[in-house]
């Protein structure tokens, strides 16, 4: 595939973080908050390695001083798909970010929003940038949730208009994410569609069987793919345990029988939605949390 590349420029008219009053900064502070998709440090140095940055037509280095009234040119590629895969971790870490909107990898174990310190809300406060544009929040928003005993990416809005994008995409279904689940037993199936009501509204899952081995309590477990095409309460979990398998170490739809001890074996893998304000798709994939690695090595998975 071949992409045309453009410029995009700027003149540099004021600074987005401290020292505010400094008559001139080095290119890889000086440039942060410049560009929508550059509005960190990291951002803006992985962007001047790759050639990306031009100081008044020429291209920028690190250490490359600029002023303001100084021009600068980023380069970019038009309707580009971008995939982030970053390295799994268990702690909360921001997957991509920009002046408007993020998302944030939450870990199982944590809320995504409520009252108190202990929500995702409250600890990404710290993490993510604050928007420079006029309707930005106090404090950046999550636009959906996941469960607390769930592993995966969760977006955050920083602005009304990117609130309001995002929540009319989950809206209309046009964000789509992936999840992995290792369930009780092994289905006599390959694959299925699941369409049962939860809260008389209508819930569509879609299911795809990736393998199974042995496993203690249910003598066997099956790591199964889900896409749900709907977003009801506890949906995946529920339709799970209608069709009799259960995700493991899910106390609330697992009946009598449980598996304990790694808490629950659900993680959102996938995510992918239409920037609110650029338009251009945006594709996060992120790494199975440490306790799948069992079940992934005896099934030979990357």
């Amino acid at each position: 595939m071949v992409y045309i590349l453009c410029m995009i420029e700027v003149i540099i008219s004021k600074w987005n973080h401290d020292p505010f009053d400094s008559k001139s900064m080095r290119l890889q502070e000086g440039a942060i908050g410049q560009f929508t998709h550059l509005t960190s440090r990291k951002s803006v140095k992985k962007a001047i390695k790759n050639g990306l940055i031009y100081v008044n037509g020429t291209k920028g280095e690190t250490g490359t001083w600029v002023s303001f009234g100084d021009t600068l040119a980023l380069k970019e590629m038009p309707n580009q798909s971008y995939k982030i895969q970053p390295k799994n971790t268990s702690e909360t870490s921001v997957l991509w970010e920009d002046n408007v909107c993020a998302c944030v990898l939450k870990r199982a174990g944590i809320t995504t929003k409520g009252n108190g310190k202990h929500t995702l809300e409250f600890v990404v406060k710290k993490l993510l940038i604050k928007s420079t544009l006029d309707d930005s929040f106090n404090s950046p928003l999550a636009v959906h949730r996941l469960d607390k005993a769930t592993h995966g990416p969760v977006l955050f809005a920083k602005t009304t208009g990117a609130a309001s994008g995002l929540g009319e995409a989950f809206e209309k279904r046009t964000i789509h994410k992936e999840y992995m689940a290792l369930i009780a037993g092994t289905p006599c199936i390959t694959e299925a569609t699941i369409r049962v009501k939860i809260n008389a509204k209508e819930a569509h899952s879609e299911i795809e069987i990736i393998g199974s081995t042995s496993w203690p309590v249910f003598g066997s477990a099956t790591l199964v793919k889900v896409y749900p095409k709907t977003g009801r309460t506890h949906q995946i979990r529920r339709h799970l345990a209608c069709i009799g398998h259960p995700i493991l170490g899910d106390q609330l739809y697992s009946g009598d029988k449980k598996y304990t001890g790694q808490g629950m074996f659900l993680a959102c893998t996938k995510l992918s939605f239409t920037h609110p304000m650029t338009k251009e798709n945006i594709e996060i994939a992120v790494d199975l949390p440490r306790k799948f690695k069992h079940i992934s090595h005896k099934l030979c998975l990357p």
